[in-house]
């Protein structure tokens, strides 16, 4: 029974914290590194278990040739691994690119649907914009910035990871531009925030499938009559190693299951 409490607990708490954030009210630390107008590419981030990462990531975001620059948005959900980002940004010289960024320590680990806080709070207070999100194993090409935006269309989801689905969640065949696109991942896409208004994304995943926000997402989207597109980009991923990928495979075909309603 005192287990029970202690879960019930935690889950009571955890819905409260939720709550708070959906507000936008969270802190966060702003790092300047060059004036911002108002015409930058905006780029959310998820930082969990590669903060050798972080330098990385700013001269990546810093070498993108989007004539407005780059403000990169940053949700650590370790807190453990802080002070190691803290450090990277505020030692690194930006030559142009990066005009900015902003980092959150989060209250526990969130999981990757974090940073979709970030994407939330952007469309809130800038009438909803383009938001890029990006995986920090991801490396993309000096364009990537110019090219999402390009790319970008009211209410779609327009991702580099974009697959045509079968009814069964492995049995699926990478997408091309053009294709009826049945599933995407965050990393690598670039949304039409107004989305994330809606509370319901946050609040309405199953609890137990919490960590699974890219299938939560494109049904979420498709739900609410948005279309999933194909990002013309080139993407390397690094660190495969880390990838919690390995230990979702069971959990992503039950969870897509669950939603198809079989």
């Amino acid at each position: 029974m005192r287990a029970t409490i202690k879960r019930n607990f935690r889950l009571f708490m955890r819905r409260a914290v939720r709550r708070w954030l959906l507000t936008g009210l969270f802190p966060s630390k702003r790092y300047s590194f060059g004036p911002v107008t108002g015409g930058e590419g905006l780029v959310a981030m998820c930082l969990w278990n590669r903060p050798t990462r972080v330098a990385d990531v700013l001269a990546m975001m810093d070498a993108q040739d989007f004539p407005g620059g780059v403000r990169l948005f940053l949700w650590n959900n370790n807190r453990a691994n802080h002070g190691i980002y803290e450090k990277a940004i505020e030692s690194y010289r930006a030559n142009g690119g990066l005009r900015e960024v902003n980092l959150v320590k989060s209250p526990y680990n969130l999981g990757s649907i974090a940073r979709f806080y970030w994407v939330r709070k952007l469309a809130r207070t800038l009438d909803a914009p383009p938001v890029i999100v990006l995986d920090d194993d991801q490396d993309v090409r000096n364009d990537f910035v110019s090219v999402a935006i390009a790319s970008c269309k009211r209410r779609t989801l327009t991702a580099w990871w974009a697959w045509r689905m079968t009814d069964v969640y492995w049995e699926r065949t990478e997408a091309q531009v053009g294709d009826s696109i049945g599933h995407i991942g965050p990393g690598g896409m670039v949304a039409d925030s107004a989305l994330f208004l809606d509370s319901d994304f946050f609040t309405q995943i199953p609890d137990r499938f919490g960590l699974l926000d890219d299938i939560w997402l494109s049904h979420f989207a498709v739900q609410k009559g948005y279309t999933l597109a194909k990002l013309p980009v080139d993407i390397d991923f690094v660190m495969h190693e880390t990838n919690q990928f390995f230990y979702q495979h069971d959990t992503k075909s039950e969870f897509y299951a669950y939603l198809k309603g079989f």
